[in-house]
């Protein structure tokens, strides 16, 4: 019972309002909190877990006010949802990861102290999903996510070190795997295909972060190429209707994502 409420039984619900009604992003109702499993099963005294506060209710709220949930990039959400199962993880990581982004601004951590925390954070985020139930491959993945962005947040020239780094390994994989098909030699498409292990070793102890970049990127890329072709042609529909109906009304905009941000802040406005 790693989730509890605020009286620190166990979390049955998570209470959230969207705000504002046309935007992706919630408010936390009310608080919810997570410790690490005990020995003996037993719930820890409340300074020993960690809470997710609620969000103080506004209309617009800013960051670190509200939540997306699970940041799923759309060219995923066809096979991953950003809430469910996934959802008290989530709005816990996005609560702990503004602290650091908020100590980090203040200069009150260094950036190598805000990549640790972060750690930290990005591994409970994982246990949290396995402890409700989100299946193994999908839990890695998304903390194959999470554990990327944080050097992007903390540190650019290490993510970039981390991102080439993974680029390598992906390449590898995805050239055994079409090399294979168009009649590459298998001994040349399996040392292609071992090869990120040994591209995975550059990075010292975040070489986990660096294997699930090469092989799970790897799956990705057909996900995400798929995506794309199949969006494109319904985007064009959804474009030619908005100029014939809306546009001489003078209303919304063009939509360019599934998201329609810019209609989002005009209603935000």
């Amino acid at each position: 019972m790693p989730f509890v409420d605020s009286d620190r039984a166990k979390l049955l619900t998570v209470e959230l309002g969207q705000a504002p009604l046309a935007a992706p992003t919630f408010q936390l109702r009310r608080r919810f909190g997570y410790y690490e499993p005990t020995d003996d099963g037993s719930v820890p005294d409340e300074g020993a877990i960690t809470w997710a506060d609620a969000h103080v209710p506004d209309d617009h709220p800013s960051p670190g006010n509200r939540t997306d949930l699970a940041s799923v990039p759309p060219l995923f959400w066809g096979i991953i949802a950003s809430y469910g199962r996934q959802t008290a993880p989530a709005v816990m990581h996005d609560s702990e990861c503004w602290k650091v982004r908020e100590d980090a601004r203040a200069g009150t951590i260094t950036p190598t102290e805000a990549l640790r925390r972060r750690e930290r954070i990005d591994y409970r985020f994982r246990l949290g999903l396995r402890e409700l139930a989100v299946p193994p491959f999908m839990a890695w993945l998304m903390w194959t996510f999470v554990s990327l962005e944080r050097y992007q947040k903390h540190s650019v020239p290490r993510f970039m070190g981390m991102l080439a780094i993974g680029s390598v390994g992906l390449g590898l994989t995805v050239f055994s795997v079409v090399g294979l098909i168009l009649g590459l030699p298998w001994p040349l498409a399996l040392a292609s295909l071992v090869l990120p292990v040994a591209t995975s070793a550059v990075a010292g102890r975040h070489w986990r972060l660096q294997l699930w970049l090469a092989y799970a990127g790897a799956l990705m890329v057909p996900v995400a190429v798929f995506s794309v072709l199949a969006y494109l042609p319904f985007l064009v529909v959804e474009n030619l209707a908005w100029f014939v109906i809306d546009r001489p009304q003078s209303k919304g905009s063009p939509v360019v994502g599934p998201v329609d941000v810019k209609n989002i802040q005009r209603t935000a406005a």
